[in-house]
């Protein structure tokens, strides 16, 4: 049985060290236009795997099945005054 983490940030850095999956993804706006891009790397210098985008205060989600493989580490890099992102990884 795999167990799924649950994370919530609300500035740029690393969800996990090391290799791993992202299951699920939501997306905050705050009080302007929000993006999130996730890249394989410990400090964001690596691929970018994907990137979601939120309007002011709406959200977004998305939930992947097969889940994205991550090689590396799972880094997240948001933008957006008062965004917040939510993930579900291992």
């Amino acid at each position: 049985m795999r167990w799924v983490s649950p994370k919530r940030i609300s500035a740029t850095g690393a969800i996990k060290s090391g290799a791993g999956f992202l299951y699920a993804i939501t997306l905050q706006g705050g009080s302007a236009n929000s993006t999130v891009v996730f890249n394989d790397s410990l400090a964001g210098a690596g691929t970018d795997v994907y990137s979601l985008a939120a309007v002011l205060g709406t959200s977004e989600s998305v939930t992947f099945n097969p889940p994205l493989h991550f090689g590396t580490g799972i880094y997240a890099t948001l933008a957006g005054a008062g965004a917040v992102v939510s993930v579900a990884y291992e």
